[in-house]
């Protein structure tokens, strides 16, 4: 399902947004990590081949 952009402020993490609640590596992101828009950050490919 198409949520809101979303992405991770941990450095280690690939720069990319993620628009799907049940994308595997936007799951993977811990709460603490999560932060709201796309942070001018390319769209994730799991997102991009879920529509």
């Amino acid at each position: 399902m198409k949520v809101a952009p979303y992405h991770s402020i941990d450095p280690t993490d690939p720069d990319v947004y993620h628009d799907h609640d049940n994308c595997p590596s936007g799951q993977q992101i811990p709460a603490r990590n999560k932060r709201s828009g796309t942070n001018e950050y390319r769209r994730c490919q799991h997102c991009v081949q879920m529509g």
